[in-house]
This record gives structure tokens, sequence and C-alpha cells, in this order.
């Protein structure tokens, strides 16, 4: 799993760019539970995953995060705020930039 996080860490921080402020005051277990929310966003725009192989990302992504101290409730929180910010600048971005990201995402492994 962490492979494919180190892979896609440039989509992420694109996802990301426009969010900085509220991230800024967080620690690194947050920032990782808001990039795994922006980068769910963007696997349901390229439409590569079924609904359950996101919810068991997500679900292993929490258990991830969690060993770093992060409870359930902050974890899906962040999880939901970058969800929301990663739709948003999705919604913003040209289908040229979708279809890039998309292929992107494509290009690393896959679980």
């Amino acid at each position: 799993m962490f492979e494919r996080t180190k892979l896609l860490l440039p989509l992420a921080a694109l996802l990301l760019a426009s969010a900085n402020s509220y991230a800024q005051d967080s620690g690194p277990a947050i920032q990782l539970a808001q990039m795994g929310g922006a980068m769910h966003a963007a696997a349901e725009v390229c439409g590569d995953y079924s609904q359950t192989q996101l919810d068991e990302m997500k679900k292993q992504q929490k258990s991830s995060i969690q060993s770093m101290g992060l409870n359930d409730e902050d974890f899906d929180k962040a999880f939901e705020q970058g969800l929301d910010r990663g739709r948003q600048d999705l919604q913003k971005a040209t289908a040229e930039q979708r279809n890039q990201m998309c292929e992107q995402l494509r290009s690393g492994p896959k679980f």
C-alpha cells in the first residue's frame, strides 16, 4: 500500500494544493488521511475501482494511519475533508487534466 502511495504523491499534492491552508497546522497522520480522501475522489472519477475495492482501500488506510496514533473519528473527519476537497478540485479540472490524472493512477500498481 505504501508503495502505491509513494507513486501517487505528486497527484495527491496536486489535488490538495488548494487545501494547504487547512492542513498546515495538522500532523502527518491527519495529512495522510486527507490525502487518502483526495485519492479516493480521484479513483471515483477514473472509475477503475468498484465501491467495494474503494471501501477496502479506505479500511486499510485507516488501519495503517491508526498505527500513527490517529483515532477513528479524526481519521474519518480528515478523510472526508480530503474527499470533499478532491471532488471540488476535480470538478474544476479540465477534461485533459482529469484524463492525465487517471493515466497517472492507472500507471501505478493495482491492488
